[in-house]
């Protein structure tokens, strides 16, 4: 490029076409004057390619990155999916053991099999989706190359409701293992709800539990009430992460295509 106009150069000196000095002298820094131009446009000309092309790795980047964070929330989508049918389900029983549900789905007391009882009493949840790759990328200081401000406000509102979510969960285990546990240890014949995790073993010399009158017991209820009420918290706190990832992960898609 500097080739080229230095052509243009000697061609217009040639011909007297950049004027003629008074002196040599003149006509020599003029030169010198042309001269430094070209190199000033040529480093010009060169950084801004070079501009470019760093601006051209790092959206390419920009994508590797976007595309890895969008496989990740799908996966995370998929399990908080699994997670909030886990925390209904565990809601329902233990309505249902409390006699709060409707008619159609009310449970007698009477006759609460051993299955239902243990599951209720001892079933405690599964943890938070897992954003491994958000994680990774915040530990390498690589999330600045996400230029869409709006994505990343979005990620740290998304790991603050992770936090919360997991303040929530250890509260409810606290609770669990300081409180409702003590049923398993004072209240009922353990022993038997082992049945359904040793199906080949003889329980029939041990003594069958009455929940119908446990379930009168208003210490016992009061403990199953705290329970449900913990987990409908986690049940709504959850739906709340699902809609974070949902509408993020929403987000970055869109910025894909933009970009590509």
């Amino acid at each position: 490029m500097i080739k080229f106009f230095r052509r243009i150069r000697y061609d217009l000196m040639e011909k007297n076409k950049t004027g003629r000095p008074a002196w040599p002298v003149g006509r020599y820094f003029k030169y010198a004057i042309g001269e430094i131009v070209l190199v000033v446009i040529g480093i010009l000309i060169a950084l801004q390619l070079n501009n470019l092309n760093d601006e051209h790795k790092n959206i390419k980047e920009e994508i590797f990155i976007l595309n890895n964070l969008n496989d990740n929330l799908d996966t995370a989508l998929t399990q908080a999916k699994q997670q909030i049918t886990f925390e209904e389900k565990m809601v329902k029983i233990l309505q249902g053991i409390l006699g709060l549900s409707d008619a159609n789905s009310k449970i007698n007391l009477d006759t609460i099999s051993d299955k239902t009882f243990v599951t209720a009493l001892w079933n405690i949840g599964p943890d938070t989706p897992i954003l491994n790759t958000y994680v990774n990328l915040k530990n390498s200081n690589k999330l600045g190359l996400i230029r869409n401000q709006e994505i990343r406000e979005k990620f740290t509102s998304l790991e603050n409701s992770l936090e919360e979510l997991n303040g929530m969960l250890d509260d409810r285990l606290i609770v669990h293992q300081t409180r409702i546990d003590d049923i398993a240890e004072n209240d009922v014949n353990f022993v038997r709800l082992l049945e359904n995790v040793l199906p080949d073993v003889d329980f029939s010399n041990e003594s069958k539990n009455n929940y119908g009158e446990l379930l009168h017991n208003n210490r016992v209820r009061n403990l199953f009430a705290i329970k449900l009420r913990m987990s409908i918290d986690v049940k709504e706190d959850r739906e709340l992460l699902y809609k974070e990832i949902k509408d993020l992960q929403n987000l970055i898609q869109k910025e894909l295509k933009r970009l590509e």
